[in-house]
């Protein structure tokens, strides 16, 4: 029911070549688009703690409206001064400013002294764009490991349907020989129902590998953001050579994108701890000041201005010191992070290390059984006609080749699925169709 759902929304697409699969992967991602997009932001970021050291201008304009106007009355405000001047030298009241006016300035200001916050917030935001890019190329390698899992992984499925209707088709052969034998008395009817059973099981192991092969489809279609199934032209490759253990830890350790992630989390949140201890100290900073329309200036505004001003908060309630607590509480926590990570990645390595060699073994092992598997199936037909051999001897070695062919594929497909890890581990996926395809123009990929 599930594969016949999938068969009807999901439909067949022509042939891709892994290479090809790799471009598109990396062009369809939604996962790859959400990382270069954090990527833009923290470049962004960046640009913006960049800024900070260059002056802001801006203009600023005002309507006012007053109560009343401003103005000066001498005589009343020095009520002596009228008995010792004349009569009429007294000045009147005059206005300083009316009770509507307008002003329109250009200002800019640059900081000159911050206690280093400016340096440590550029710091964190470099610190934080490398990060972004050791974030994207995690998802990259991440994304190239499950794609050799899903690409091949539907080559294997594909295989394992051609394996398994050749196992269909010797058995639905053994059984019209078995009919035939039986019709002339030289076999018993027991010997012809097993080989009715044995076909039967076969062709249900047929309609499970076809379903399978749908879903490994379907899956593979989903990881490259495509309606239609690829279908892979690329074999599963012969097995790889086993690479050096210590030379991978040591790149792992050097290069992993997850570790470069988490270096420069640290130095960006240690530059964090340093711009909160610059809040201790003081702010020197210019201004300047020009009024564009000096039409309502009163005699007390200047038309510019320019001057210092320094700021030095001596209290804040111990806000300052908690922040920097926290910040400094933040830093630890991501080199405790690094160290574990330093630990896994060991492990991670060493892990896939040990799938590949565990998978080399069992090539090596299915490849030595595979010639024997061949020749005693050959052996029991044979002996089949001339009555020397049951039915079941025949079942057991068709059957016993089938395992055998698909268990060298699956063990292919095992060890590039730990080398994937371990090119994932040290930041070499980028690498893997050119390896890929290297190993197949050594050595002849197709299947006898």
């Amino acid at each position: 029911m599930l594969a016949a759902s999938i068969v009807g929304s999901v439909q067949a697409a022509g042939p891709l070549s892994f290479a090809d699969a790799m471009a598109r992967l990396e062009a369809n991602s939604h996962v790859l688009e959400a990382a270069r997009l954090e990527l833009a932001q923290a470049e962004a970021e960046l640009e913006q703690a960049r800024g900070r050291r260059l002056p802001t201008v801006g203009l600023e304009g005002r309507a006012t409206r007053l109560d009343s106007p401003l103005d000066v009355d001498l005589a009343r405000a020095l009520p002596g001064l009228g008995a010792l001047l004349p009569p009429g030298l007294v000045p009147g009241p005059f206005e300083i400013q009316s009770e509507q006016f307008y002003n329109l300035a250009v200002q800019a200001r640059m900081p000159i002294y911050t206690g280093g916050r400016i340096s440590a917030g550029i710091a964190a935001g470099e610190a934080g764009a490398r990060a972004g890019e050791a974030a994207f190329e995690a998802a990259r390698a991440k994304l190239h490991e499950l794609l050799v899992q899903r690409y091949f992984g539907l080559a294997l499925a594909q295989e394992a349907v051609e394996v398994r209707s050749a196992t269909v088709e010797g058995l639905s052969r053994h059984l019209e020989d078995a009919l035939r034998l039986e019709e002339e008395g030289l076999i018993a009817r027991a010997e012809r129902l097993r080989a009715n059973v044995a076909l039967a099981e076969a062709q249900r192991d047929l309609r499970t590998a076809e379903e399978q092969r749908t879903l490994a489809g379907a899956a593979l279609a989903a990881l490259l953001a495509v309606s239609d199934v690829p279908q892979p032209s690329t074999p599963i490759p012969p097995a790889p050579a086993t690479p050096s253990l210590p030379e991978l830890i040591e790149q792992a350790q050097r290069v992993n994108p997850t570790l470069a992630e988490l270096r420069s989390r640290q130095v960006q949140a240690e530059a964090a701890v340093r711009a909160e201890r610059g809040g201790f100290m003081p702010t020197l900073g210019a201004f300047g000041r020009r009024e564009l329309y000096t039409g309502d200036l009163t005699l007390l505004d200047p038309n510019w201005a320019v001057g210092l001003v320094a700021e030095w908060t001596l209290f804040d309630g111990f806000q300052r010191r908690a922040r920097v607590d926290q910040a400094a509480a933040r830093s630890d926590r991501v080199a405790a992070l690094r160290s574990d990570a330093e630990r896994q990645i060991e492990l991670l390595v060493r892990q896939r290390h040990e799938q590949l060699v565990a998978a080399l073994a069992r090539l090596d092992s299915f490849s030595t059984t595979r010639e024997l598997a061949e020749e005693s199936l050959r052996a029991q037909q044979l002996a089949f006609e001339e009555g020397l051999a049951s039915s079941l001897d025949v079942i057991d070695a068709e059957l016993a080749l089938s395992r055998v062919r698909l268990g060298e594929l699956d063990a292919r497909l095992q060890a590039w699925s730990a080398l994937a890890g371990l090119y994932a581990a040290s930041g070499q996926t980028a690498q893997l169709p050119d390896r890929i395809q290297a190993r197949l123009s050594q050595t002849d990929h197709r299947l006898d």
